[in-house]
C-alpha cells in the first residue's frame, strides 16, 4: 500500500509544472485522494501538503465541531483552574509551615480565636437580656390598658415593635457568630489534619477537643482575718 502511494505522488509530482502544489485529503468514505486542489467540501477536514518528492512539508488540521471547541475550552480551563489550585494550596502549605511549629499551636489559636467570639456572643445576650427588661415593662403598660378596656397608645404599641426587633437583630447576631464559630473549628481543623500530613504524622485519633469555654473571673477572696480570743477578765483576790 505505501509503495503504492509512493508511486502515485511521483506519478502526479512528475506530471504537476514545477511551481504546483501537490495535496492529500481523505474524503467521508475514508479513501485518499491525491490532487492540486482540494474540493471545498472537504477543506474542512484536514489535509496535508506534499513537495515535488512527495514529503509531507505541511499539516493542516481538521476544523473542530463547536462541539469539540467546547470540550476543548473545558480542557483548557480545567487545566488552568488546576493549576492555579496547585499553585494556592502551594502557599497555604508554606504559610501553615511557617505560623506553626507545632499542631498543639493550632489548636490554642483556635481556642483563642473562639474565645473572641465568645464574648461577642456574650455581648450580645447582655444586651438581649437589657432590652428584655424594656419589653417586659413595656408589655405591662399594654396589659394595663387592655385590662381597662382602653385602647392601646399608638407610641407603646411602635415602642413595643421596635424593640422586638432589637431583640431579634441581637439574636440573630449571636446565630451568626455561632455559624461563624463553626467555620472556625472547620478551617483550623483541616489546617491541623494539613499540618500533620505535611510533616508526616499519622491522622489524629479521636474527636478534636471541645472549645474551651470562657472562664468567669472569680472574684478574690477577702483574707480573714484571725480571731484574737478576748482577755480573760482578772479575778479579784478572796478575802478571808
Amino acid at each position: 500500500m505505501n509503495r503504492l502511494l509512493m508511486i502515485i505522488s511521483v506519478g502526479l509530482a512528475f506530471s504537476l509544472p514545477a511551481q504546483a502544489t501537490l495535496y492529500k485529503w481523505v474524503d467521508d468514505k475514508g479513501k485518499v485522494h491525491y490532487g492540486d486542489t482540494i474540493p471545498p467540501e472537504y477543506t474542512k477536514q484536514g489535509n496535508a501538503q506534499l513537495n515535488q518528492s512527495g514529503v509531507v512539508v505541511k499539516k493542516t488540521s481538521a476544523a473542530l465541531t463547536p462541539e469539540q471547541i467546547k470540550a476543548r475550552d473545558e480542557a483548557e480551563a480545567k487545566e488552568k483552574a488546576d493549576k492555579a489550585a496547585a499553585a494556592e494550596q502551594q502557599r497555604r502549605d508554606k504559610a501553615l509551615l511557617a505560623t506553626y511549629t507545632d499542631f498543639k499551636e493550632i489548636d490554642l489559636a483556635l481556642q483563642r480565636n473562639l474565645g473572641q467570639v465568645d464574648i461577642q456572643i456574650k455581648s450580645n445576650e447582655l444586651r438581649i437580656k437589657s432590652v428584655q427588661g424594656r419589653l417586659d415593662g413595656l408589655k405591662k403598660q399594654e396589659a394595663g390598658f387592655l385590662q381597662r378596656k382602653k385602647p392601646v397608645p399608638p407610641d407603646v404599641t411602635g415602642d413595643i415593635k421596635k424593640t422586638e426587633e432589637e431583640i431579634g437583630h441581637f439574636r440573630r447576631n449571636i446565630a451568626n457568630l455561632e455559624k461563624e464559630k463553626d467555620g472556625l473549628r472547620s478551617r483550623f481543623g483541616a489546617d491541623k489534619a494539613r499540618f500533620r500530613e505535611l510533616k508526616g504524622l499519622p491522622p489524629e485519633a479521636g474527636t478534636p477537643p471541645a472549645p474551651a469555654s470562657i472562664a468567669t473571673p472569680t472574684p478574690p477572696v477577702a483574707p480573714v482575718k484571725p480571731i484574737v480570743p478576748a482577755p480573760t477578765p482578772a479575778m479579784s483576790p478572796t478575802k478571808k
